[in-house]
C-alpha cells in the first residue's frame, strides 16, 4: 500500500445502505470538513499526516485528551516514589502485573483502570495512619497489586486506538509524565517536609501520602467519565457514533481486537514465538542501562559537597531528565516518520555509550564526569521506543501484546530492584566503577538486541508472517 495515500474509512454496510438521505449528508459533510485553528497548527507541526481526513484527526484530538490526559501517572506520585518499605511493594507489584494485564483483556478497562486507581488512592492513605510496621506492610502491598496494571494497560489502550504510525509519539508523552512528575515530586516533598511536618500531630512523611490520595481520588473518579475501553468493545462517552465507527474502521487489518475466550492457545502464542524472550531480555537490558542519570547522579553529587552545593545537587540532575523527556519526544516523532524503530533507537543510545565510557574512564576531570551523568539521559527515548515496537510488532494479537509488555515491566523491573543495590551503593559514592562497567556492558548488549529485533521482524515481515506486518507498515 502506497503510505502517501490517506486510508479511506470505510463503513459498513448498514450505514451505506441504511441510513436515510439526511444521514448519508451529515456523513459527507463530516468526512469533506474543513480543519480548524487547532488542527492546521498540529498538521503544520506534523502530529498528523497532511493528507489525513479531518473526520480522523478530529477523532484522534479526541482521544489524546481522552487518554493521555488525567492520568495518575501524570504526578508519578507512587508509593514506591517515597522509599518506604520497598520490598514489599516491588514482590506484590511485579507478580501481579502479568496476570493483571491479561485480564484487562477480558474486561473494560475504562471500569477496571479507574477502579484499582482508587484502591490505590485508599491503601496509600491507609499508610499515612499505620500505626506499625506490620499495617505499612500490608498498606503497600496492596498497592502493588493495585498498581501493577496501571502502566502497562495505558500502553495496551494507545495501542488498541491508534494506527501503528501514530503509537509511538504518544507513548512517548505518557512516559515523559515519568520525569517530569519526578521533579514535581521532588518540589512537594520538600513542601511537605517544611510546611506540613508537625501539622496537627502528623509527621511530614505521612503528609505526603495524604497529599497523594487527595490528589489521585479526583483524576480516578474522572477516569470513570473520560477513559476509554479498547474501541470494539464499547463506545466511549465522549466520541459520537459515527467517530466511534471511524475509530473501528480506521484500525481494520492493523491492530486485533481481543478475544471472547480464555484459551490456553496463549501459552502456545506467547512462549512460541521470538516476541517473548527478545523484548524482555531487551527491556531488561534498557532498564539497566537507565540507572546512572538518577539516583547515582545524585549521590555522585552529594558525595562532594565541597563543590557542589545543596542546591546544584537538587538542580543538575534535573538537566539529565530534560534531556530524557526532550529525546523521547524527538524520538517518538521521528519513529512515526520514518516508519522505522531501529535507526532512533541506535541514535539516542550513542550518547548513552559515550557518558558510559566517560564515566568508566572517570579520570576525565569533573566537567567530563557531569557530562557523562547527563547525556546518560537520552537513554529515556529506549522506554517508549522499545514498548511501541512491541506493541507495532503484535498489534495482530492483542492478549499476546498484553502479556508480553507486562512481561517486559514486570521483569525489568524486579531485575533493576535488586541488581542497582550491587551496581551503586551508596557507600562506593562518588566513583561507582562496577555500575559504570556493568552499564557499559548492558548498552552494548542494547545496540545487539536493537539490531536483534530488527532483522526478526524484517525476517517475518519476508515470510508474510501475520503478527509482524503492522510493524513496518505503519499505515
Amino acid at each position: 500500500m502506497d503510505r502517501t495515500m490517506p486510508t479511506p474509512i470505510a463503513l459498513n454496510s448498514k450505514t451505506s445502505h441504511e441510513v436515510s438521505s439526511h444521514e448519508v449528508h451529515h456523513l459527507q459533510s463530516i468526512l469533506e470538513a474543513k480543519d480548524g485553528l487547532w488542527l492546521r497548527f498540529l498538521t503544520k507541526a506534523k502530529w498528523h499526516p497532511a493528507d489525513m481526513p479531518h473526520a480522523e484527526k478530529k477523532l484522534i484530538l479526541k482521544l489524546d485528551f481522552l487518554i493521555l490526559v488525567g492520568m495518575k501517572e501524570d504526578l508519578n506520585l507512587q508509593g514506591n516514589a517515597l522509599n518506604y518499605v520497598t520490598a514489599v511493594f516491588w514482590a506484590s507489584y511485579c507478580t501481579s502485573m502479568i496476570p493483571a494485564c491479561y485480564w484487562l483483556t477480558r474486561t473494560r478497562i475504562n471500569i477496571a483502570l479507574p477502579s484499582l486507581e482508587v484502591g490505590w488512592g485508599l491503601f496509600t492513605f491507609g499508610c499515612a495512619w499505620a500505626r506499625n510496621l506490620e499495617t505499612l506492610y500490608a498498606m503497600r502491598f496492596f498497592i502493588g497489586i493495585c498498581e501493577s496494571c496501571s502502566f502497562t494497560g495505558v500502553i495496551y489502550v494507545i495501542g488498541s486506538w491508534y494506527k501503528p504510525g501514530e503509537v509511538t509519539r504518544r507513548v512517548a508523552l505518557f512516559f515523559i509524565a515519568s520525569p517530569l512528575g519526578t521533579m514535581f515530586a521532588g518540589y512537594l516533598q520538600a513542601a511537605a517536609y517544611t510546611n506540613l511536618e508537625g501539622r496537627h500531630g502528623l509527621a511530614g512523611w505521612r503528609w505526603l501520602f495524604i497529599i497523594c490520595t487527595v490528589i489521585t481520588i479526583p483524576i480516578c473518579l474522572l477516569g470513570y467519565f473520560v477513559f476509554p475501553d479498547v474501541p470494539h468493545r464499547s463506545k466511549p462517552r465522549f466520541l459520537t457514533a459515527t467517530e466511534h465507527e471511524i475509530a473501528n474502521s480506521r484500525l481494520k487489518g492493523l491492530t486485533a481486537p481481543s478475544e471472547l475466550k480464555v484459551s490456553r492457545a496463549i501459552f502456545k502464542r506467547v512462549f512460541g514465538r521470538w516476541h517473548w524472550y527478545v523484548f524482555v531480555v531487551h527491556w531488561i537490558l534498557m532498564d539497566q542501562s537507565f540507572t546512572p542519570y538518577s539516583t547515582p547522579f545524585s549521590l555522585y553529587l552529594k558525595a562532594k559537597p565541597d563543590i557542589y552545593s545543596v542546591s546544584r545537587v537538587n538542580t543538575l540532575p534535573t538537566i539529565a531528565t530534560a534531556i530524557s523527556v526532550v529525546a523521547a519526544l524527538v524520538a517518538g516523532i521521528t519513529a512515526d516518520r520514518l516508519h522505522n524503530f531501529w535507526i532512533p533507537s541506535v541514535v539516542t543510545s550513542i550518547p548513552v555509550l559515550i557518558g558510559l565510557v566517560l564515566l568508566v574512564v572517570y579520570n576525565v576531570g569533573e566537567t567530563g564526569r557531569l557530562v557523562g551523568f547527563i547525556i546518560t539521559g537520552f537513554e529515556g527515548a529506549i522506554s517508549p521506543l522499545t514498548m511501541s515496537w512491541a506493541t507495532v510488532t503484535m498489534a495482530n494479537d492483542a492478549e499476546e501484546r498484553a502479556i508480553v509488555t507486562a512481561s517486559m515491566n514486570a521483569i525489568g523491573q524486579a531485575m533493576a530492584a535488586w541488581t542497582q543495590i550491587f551496581q551503586y551503593p551508596a557507600t562506593a559514592a562518588p566513583h561507582f566503577r562496577a555500575g559504570f562497567i556493568s552499564n557499559l556492558i548492558t548498552t552494548i548488549g542494547q545496540f545487539l538486541s536493537v539490531g536483534l529485533i530488527a532483522f526478526l521482524v524484517s525476517r517475518d515481515k519476508r515470510k508474510g508472517s501475520s503478527g509482524a506486518d503492522s510493524a513496518e507498515n505503519f499505515r
